[in-house]
Parts: structure tokens; sequence; C-alpha cells
């Protein structure tokens, strides 16, 4: 082994190092989880509503507790509006919800600074 070839595993094996403690440290911030919600549409189509939630890692034990549901009514212009309702558990220090359609490439977001409140938000998804 010649020393040019040791610096260099030296310097890359440092460089995963800090790599991987960044990562870590992200994770440690924050727990994020996806737990799916299936409508089925008034034309009768079935579509999952993935809420991503994002929470304090402080909070991680009342991650369980998060509940969802989701209701599917016409919109008035041959779509569906998808209202979706998160419930975030008292004492949880804040979260944030993303609810995603991805056959129809709908988003909504919202937030909260503290727990025991219902986030609601809404998806217009095209006729379905």
């Amino acid at each position: 082994m010649t020393k040019r070839g040791v610096a260099v595993g030296a310097l890359a094996a440092g460089l995963l190092m800090v790599a991987g403690q960044a990562v870590a440290s992200a994770n440690v911030v924050w727990c994020t989880f996806d737990p799916p919600v299936q409508v089925v549409t008034p034309g009768g189509s079935h579509l999952t509503v993935n809420n991503m939630i994002t929470m304090s890692m402080a909070d991680k034990d009342l991650a369980k507790l998060v509940t969802g549901d989701a209701t599917a009514a016409p919109d008035g212009s041959g779509g569906t509006l998808i209202t979706v309702h998160v419930s975030i558990p008292q004492g949880a220090h804040g979260a944030n919800v993303l609810s995603t359609n991805h056959r129809y490439k709908v988003t909504a977001s919202a937030s909260t600074p503290g727990g025991g409140v219902v986030l609601t938000l809404e998806l217009d998804v095209p006729a379905s």
C-alpha cells in the first residue's frame, strides 16, 4: 500500500463520517411518517391521500396518536373536493402536515405550533 492510497482512503472515510453525522443530526430534530387515507369519489373512484406528518423528535411517542380521515364530495365543477382532517394529540410541540394525491398531483399543507388541534386540508381533484 502506498502513502497516497492510505491518505486518499483516510480522507474518503473522514468525508463519509462527516456526511453521516449531518444526516443523523437532521433525524434527531424531526420524525416524519406518512399514513395513507383511502377515499371513494362520488363517481366511484378509489383514491389514496398520503399525509406526510412532521413532528419534533421529542414528540415521537405522541406520533402514534395522530389520526386522520378524509371525505369526498362533488366540488361543483365536475371534480371532487377531498377534505382531510388530521388530529394532532394534546401535548405535541407542533406539527406540519402535507396531504397529497399523487394520481392527480394535488397537494395542501397546514401547520400548528402546538397539539390538541385538528388540521383541515382540502384537495380539489379533477373529474374522476
